[in-house]
């Protein structure tokens, strides 16, 4: 049966169809909650890593990190950031033979890697050590000095700053979201300890729940979820609204015996 020219012409337009996702960022469902993405998709994320060594086994070189990142961002569709397409088969450019990652877009033609928008834009410094980096800062809870991450690296100390500056200012989050299930709460004041100080500059009266030299830090959990704000002090009549507008009705909420959470379950 010979195909009608109008067949071949639709069949030749189908397959130009492509995706022209919206430059601006939006979000995707990533562990079950939205987090600040560009396109509108679900990814895959059952396949987590539990341990470091897990992590360096599977991701022992930049190409595997890389891919690994591709596949987090793009779910297997490269998408171009200056124009927002979404295709499977953007131009892949070689260098010696060998792709390293180049990507040409083939609507606007301009080229891009996984890692444009990203903290590792720009970075000469290799995806191994970048992610070894976020894994030591997230598990030191009392965080780490760059002169020490220079030293865990293999890196020069300006190296390890700037390493430090851009994961946390991206730990931040500007997506409005609720807790849902069972949520912690907790409070803590961040601050050198009086006796540390020296004799001129010691304070009278520092003890407990004192601002004068500390900082309070309010903070929820759930889920690995996690939530913290400064506060003025640890009253109720300042905790109560913070977990009112971040957690939603009907939700448990487990805390210590501290007097600021009394009466949230009346409300």
């Amino acid at each position: 049966m010979v195909e009608a020219p109008i067949f071949k012409i639709v069949r030749k337009s189908l397959n130009k169809v492509h995706k022209t996702l919206p430059r601006s960022s939006k979000f995707i469902i990533f562990n079950k909650s939205k987090m600040a993405k560009h396109p509108d998709i679900e990814l895959d994320t059952a396949s987590v890593f539990k341990s470091v060594i897990q992590m360096i086994t599977t991701l022992d070189t930049d190409k595997a990190c890389r891919e690994h990142l591709e596949r987090l961002r793009w779910n297997g569709e490269p998408i171009c950031p200056h124009c927002g397409s979404q295709r499977p088969n953007h131009y892949q450019l070689k260098y010696d033979g060998a792709f390293n990652g180049l990507y040409k877009c083939k609507d606007c033609r301009k080229r891009f890697t996984v890692t444009v928008g990203t903290i590792f834009h720009g970075s000469q410094i290799s995806l191994r050590k970048w992610f070894m980096s976020i894994y030591i800062f997230s598990s030191h809870k009392k965080g780490i000095s760059s002169v020490q991450l220079s030293k865990d690296l293999d890196i020069t100390q300006k190296s390890a700053w700037f390493m430090l500056s851009r994961i946390r200012n991206s730990f931040k989050t500007d997506v409005d979201f609720q807790f849902e299930g069972l949520v912690q709460v907790d409070e803590t004041f961040i601050g050198g300890k009086n006796k540390n100080r020296s004799k001129d500059k010691k304070v009278e009266k520092t003890q407990g729940r004192s601002v004068k030299t500390k900082t309070p830090v309010f903070g929820m959990l759930c889920e690995g979820l996690i939530y913290t704000e400064v506060v003025q002090n640890t009253r109720g009549g300042t905790l109560k609204p913070i977990i009112r507008k971040k957690v939603k009705v009907g939700c448990t909420v487990v805390s210590d015996g501290w007097m600021g959470y009394r009466g949230l379950s009346a409300d």
